[in-house]
């Protein structure tokens, strides 16, 4: 795998931005917009020594009647991180 370039903030704007519609995108694909009455996507970027770190936490309020299980959620998360890194790779990598 090719290395990483060095990131600006500019870059490191558009990488939260787009991890944040990669992961809203996922989600919604496990979840159905019925079932979900708020979504918090908290990303924390840390780009220290040429290494890029990404942390989420998902905050999800379904509705009452919703039978969405956590596990759900997390296979949601893990496609997202899986994508994302292709972002990463197919934008980033030098």
């Amino acid at each position: 795998m090719s290395k990483l370039k060095v990131l600006s903030n500019d870059d490191l704007s558009t990488i939260s931005d787009a991890f944040g519609e990669i992961l809203e995108q996922e989600v919604s694909k496990a979840i159905s917009t019925k079932e979900l009455e708020d979504l918090d996507l908290d990303i924390v970027l840390n780009y220290e020594n040429g290494q890029l770190d990404v942390d989420v936490d998902v905050g999800v309020i379904f509705d009452e009647l919703s039978e969405i299980t956590q596990d759900q959620i997390s296979k949601a998360i893990d496609e997202a991180y899986l994508r994302f890194d292709s972002y990463i790779d197919e934008n980033f990598r030098v």
